[in-house]
């Protein structure tokens, strides 16, 4: 549609038609669906990605605070308020980790459960049909830009999270357990990972449901059930390392040791064919030693997951959870095509 004044030419012809037409763009290059959608659902990305710099900025400087508390403990007899900065420092770390756990869950409540919901709520989805462009490249649009807005705050808050997490976990990480969903599903690739889920699963949620409200009560529950599941299957990923002794060794000074920024995975004693026997055993034993090779006990069993591995045990995570993603985005077409025939 364009707008046009007239003109009266100097030899009495025709008016000639002048004016420049209507712009159909933003001001910053974005045409088509994508200028329709942002205008459409600008206020929440917007209000997403303040909320993300918000609290990456946050913990930036809770960042700061852990690497000078964990510097202040290092130096000879630390004062008691050094160590008390620095548990106050696990604790916010475990604190912030709980918060951006439920990250994922406000994607997919507030941007992708409304994604499509309230389009087909309010009727305007079936006048996608009669643009110039396809139903379907309307929906890969919509999804396109939400799930980069919600990739881009997960790798905001993700980067400022390992920043926070790293000198409390190579200082002493049994106090800070990077295994966690808050640590673990919060920064890397999972977090990405979970975050691309949390508004698929809002979006399919929606076509199913074709109302907002519904579809936010069903992302909630699937989400919530997806994260209690994934608790349990979390740690089969992990590529741990597995030292062990022979020749009898199994007194206590006999132990392997693994680095302070390494997580104990299991403890054991290991008998001359491979069985494990459990860190209790003969714990009650006067002469425990002998009690211990006694029932066959050769050396012992240590088994522990250095920080070192978190990345790679990241990447082989999201392979799991893009595999969920997939069958997600399987359930969305499922629905696409329901709720725009």
């Amino acid at each position: 549609m364009s707008t046009t004044t007239q003109a009266v030419r100097a030899d009495g012809g025709s008016p000639m038609l002048t004016g420049r037409r209507k712009r159909t763009s933003s001001g910053f290059g974005l045409r088509g669906m994508t200028w329709l959608v942002w205008r459409q659902h600008r206020m929440a990305f917007l209000l997403l990605l303040g909320v993300a710099a918000a609290t990456t900025a946050g913990l930036a400087w809770l960042a700061q605070e852990a690497s000078s508390a964990v510097a202040a403990v290092k130096v000879p007899n630390p004062s008691p308020a050094a160590t008390t900065a620095l548990n106050e420092a696990y604790q916010l770390l475990d604190s912030a980790g709980l918060a951006l756990v439920g990250l994922p869950v406000i994607i997919g409540l507030f941007i992708g459960a409304p994604l499509f919901a309230g389009d087909l709520e309010t009727g305007t989805a079936k006048f996608v049909g009669v643009q110039s462009r396809s139903r379907w490249t309307w929906v890969a649009t919509k999804l396109g830009m939400a799930a980069l807005f919600a990739a881009a705050a997960a790798l905001s808050t993700g980067f400022a999270m390992k920043a926070m997490l790293t000198p409390l976990v190579n200082h002493m990480a049994v106090n800070a357990n990077f295994t966690d969903a808050g640590a673990f599903d919060t920064t890397g690739p999972t977090a990405v990972a979970w975050a691309v889920l949390g508004v698929l699963t809002g979006a399919a949620a929606g076509l199913l449901a074709r109302r907002t409200l519904p579809a936010m009560v069903v992302t909630l529950g699937v989400l919530l059930a997806v994260k209690v599941g994934w608790e349990l299957v979390r740690l089969m990923f992990a590529p741990t390392v597995v030292k062990t002794t022979s020749g009898g060794r199994v007194g206590e000074d006999d132990a392997p040791e693994f680095p302070a920024n390494a997580l104990e995975i299991d403890t054991s004693f290991v008998t001359g064919d491979g069985t494990l026997l459990g860190w209790s055993t003969c714990a009650n034993a006067t002469d425990r030693v002998a009690c211990l090779r006694g029932e066959g006990a050769v050396g012992w069993y240590r088994e522990y997951l250095p920080f070192s591995h978190m990345e790679a045990m990241q990447w082989a995570a999201s392979g799991a959870l893009a595999g969920l993603i997939l069958l997600t985005a399987g359930v969305l077409v499922y629905g696409a095509r329901r709720a725009l025939r």
